[in-house]
């Protein structure tokens, strides 16, 4: 319904007319509104994903190019003075302003004995601490309960291993004996740090972490 008569002369048959061509002219303008937005959010997050997608694998092919030619540095300054290369955890390669950080680190995991000891440390925990402090259980407990992946941190719980030498509990500290005799290999992580030096002649970190950013 198309007409340029005054809104006052309309009869209310045409007012309600009016009214409904309006109303579908805004549903439609909506519907319009919702596409553009449901397709700039699915290019936007489809380019994002492409983009992290493509920083990782040159990331990936950093840190693997970055470690190789630093082991092959590393190795050739002994081999040039005719000299074994001496195992290590770790090596650097640095000149007056850059320095390249090398090393190796194991990646523990727990036996399957280690159910058994973290059982017995968290009764002991209970008996000594749910009565008297509720909060301060509940933090030890937390302490001893598995992440995300479905494992126990042993660095947490190794450092909750020194914490608890200070409460002087024998039996806890056999448990938490025990519980690090359960640690074994299973593999190595190889990692690497790049510094550079600031204007106060300081070694930075160079992260690419985003939270550095």
């Amino acid at each position: 319904m198309e007409t340029t008569k005054p809104i006052a002369e309309m009869t209310a048959s045409e007012l309600r007319e009016l009214a409904k061509q309006k109303e579908a002219a805004e549903q439609s303008q909506q519907i319009q509104r919702k596409k553009a937005y449901d397709t700039d959010k699915e290019n936007f997050l489809n380019e994002v994903a492409t983009k992290f997608t493509e920083v990782k694998k040159i990331l990936f092919s950093l840190k693997n190019d970055t470690i190789s030619h630093s082991e092959n540095f590393n190795a050739l300054k002994y081999h040039l003075e005719d000299k074994a290369v001496k195992e290590a955890k770790s090596f650097e390669l640095k000149n007056d302003r850059v320095k390249i950080v090398v090393e190796n680190q194991d990646k523990f995991d727990f036996n399957d004995s280690a159910i058994v000891h973290i059982n017995a440390i968290k009764d002991i925990f209970r008996d000594k601490f749910e009565a008297r402090n509720k909060g301060f259980y509940n933090l030890l407990d937390s302490i001893l309960m598995k992440n995300s992946k479905g494992e126990y941190d042993a660095k947490l719980l190794n450092k909750a291993r020194r914490q608890a030498k200070e409460l002087g509990d024998e039996a806890l500290m056999d448990e938490f004996d025990k519980l690090n005799d359960c640690l074994v290999v299973v593999g190595t992580a190889k990692y690497v740090r790049v510094y550079t030096k600031d204007d106060k002649n300081r070694w930075k970190d160079v992260s690419l972490s985003f939270s550095s950013l």
